[in-house]
């Protein structure tokens, strides 16, 4: 008799410890994720050409003195740069180089989503339904300041699939 009512106590209690203290519902972890394209868009057609048209006044500098090894190597980064966009703006390829100019903006982007890792969207593999993932790409290419013809050329980015990075020629003059 003894026992049967400690069961039943122990059984009551339990059952009012969960009625009482509810289990709390674990919230998701939030990632940050963004389309890699429209970041590079966004660089692309504001500072890379800004890159370029100094790339240019350094070229016309090392040819007025005369500097061979600077033109040489001007005239092979030109072009690699321009590959590099390709890669970047219509596959997958990292956009690790344009990030980085926009790296002391993350924590501010991450505490206004309120997210813990910011990661490319083409980079996640895998995620479990204890994440969720949050799309931030607006608010980075937002960072370029994009004029509207800009905007616009990302919308339409975000609609179609990237172009494999093996398709992307290695030969700037394709």
């Amino acid at each position: 008799m003894k026992n049967s009512f400690m069961v039943h106590t122990i059984c009551i209690l339990l059952l009012f410890s969960y009625l009482i203290f509810p289990q709390q519902e674990k919230s998701k972890v939030r990632i940050g994720t963004f389309d890699s394209r429209c970041i590079a868009m966004a660089y692309g057609r504001t500072d890379f050409l800004k890159d370029i048209e100094d790339l240019r006044t350094q070229h016309a500098k090392a040819k007025e003195e005369n500097n061979q090894e600077l033109i040489k190597e001007l005239e092979q980064l030109g072009p690699t740069k321009q590959v590099l966009m390709h890669q970047q703006g219509f596959s997958t390829g990292s956009i690790i180089n344009i990030l980085e100019k926009l790296k002391e903006k993350f924590p501010t982007i991450a505490k206004a989503n309120n997210v813990k890792l910011i990661v490319s969207k083409w980079e996640v593999m895998f995620a479990d339904e204890s994440l969720e993932l949050v799309d931030i790409t607006d608010q980075l290419t937002a960072l370029f300041n994009p004029d509207e013809a800009t905007k616009k050329i990302i919308e339409n980015i975000k609609a179609m699939e990237p172009v494999p990075i093996e398709k992307i020629s290695i030969n700037p003059m394709d």
